[in-house]
């Protein structure tokens, strides 16, 4: 398996899975890892060198902008490295290693803000995305299509919410979960969490978890398009008590006044059927871990700085 993105939050949970279950992982990223060569998806060549070097049966793509927050600011770098790079890479696979499977990551970003008739989420909704990350995803999904229909081999999967160890703290949940940390640190009692839009409510698995079906989305060659996801709704004021649960100090939340995004979904949540009955995937870790865990992530993160 050629692991494109190796070094980052989903890449690393991946790549533990893929190693627990016995296969040989060539680890790389734009820097390169481990001897490996560099895969950089912004450059054509980078790519062609990188297959040409690894020649895999198995490439996973776990490269990209994640943050929705960060394309509003800088929409071409957004869709420069999630569709046009996505681009480059099959073009490089068709060209140099046409056998090889390919799994790409999109998001349910794509969706939008669905109405609630259309809940939960299958796979053959219509994609209305509303942030230019979500537009990004969409239109690597439609580039992973039309190669699709030249020939290769390629899975698309749409993981919803996902949250564990090692994710940053750029991220809603996992930054109240370092706000915990940095409290029980400090000895500041209570700890005081400000959510922007009380009224969202989300789909959330453990990375952990969705490495798993990454994994065996991959090593079974599938094709097709995959919702990732537990198929229910959570709103952040439920995980904010988990947190809670998880940390000795009482944890509060407040309204935060700041600007929301420009356009933010209101309740979404996916249909998870496609995905199990192709795999058998089920989600194995409870939130409540997931919590703990994250928690006790940023706690040796923090002591560490």
């Amino acid at each position: 398996m050629l692991l494109i993105g190796a070094r980052g939050f989903l890449g690393g949970h991946l790549r533990e899975a893929a190693a627990a279950a016995g296969l040989r992982v060539i680890a790389t990223d734009r820097q390169g890892a481990e001897g490996a060569p560099a895969c950089d998806l912004l450059d054509p060549g980078s790519i062609a060198a990188c297959l040409e070097s690894a020649r895999p049966d198995l490439v996973v793509n776990m490269a990209g902008s994640a943050s929705v927050a960060a394309s509003w600011e800088d929409p071409a770098a957004c869709f420069a490295v999630n569709a046009t790079g996505v681009l480059h890479l099959l073009e490089a696979v068709a060209r140099l290693t046409p056998t090889a499977h390919v799994l790409c990551v999109s998001s349910a970003e794509v969706y939008g803000d669905p109405p609630p008739d259309r809940l939960p989420l299958g796979e053959d909704v219509p994609l209305v995305p509303l942030s230019p990350y979500g537009q990004s995803k969409a239109e690597m999904e439609a580039t992973c299509e039309r190669h699709r229909e030249r020939g290769l081999r390629i899975a698309v999967v749409r993981p919803f919410n996902l949250v564990g160890p090692g994710q940053a703290g750029s991220f809603s949940i996992s930054g109240f979960a370092r706000r915990v940390a940095a409290a029980e640190r400090g000895g500041e009692e209570p700890v005081e969490i400000a959510i922007r839009n009380p009224n969202a409510r989300r789909d959330f698995t453990d990375a952990r978890d969705a490495a798993r079906a990454f994994l065996e989305v991959s090593r079974r060659e599938l094709a097709g398009t995959y919702n990732l996801c537990s198929g229910r709704a959570l709103g952040l004021e439920a995980l904010v008590e988990l947190i809670d649960r998880a940390s000795p100090l009482p944890v509060r939340t407040r309204l935060d006044p700041g600007p929301r995004r420009p356009r933010d979904p209101g309740v979404v949540y996916g249909d998870p059927t496609r995905l199990r009955e192709a795999t058998g995937w089920e989600p194995r870790i409870p939130l409540e871990r997931t919590i703990a865990d994250l928690i006790d992530w940023w706690r040796s993160a923090t002591a560490a700085a």
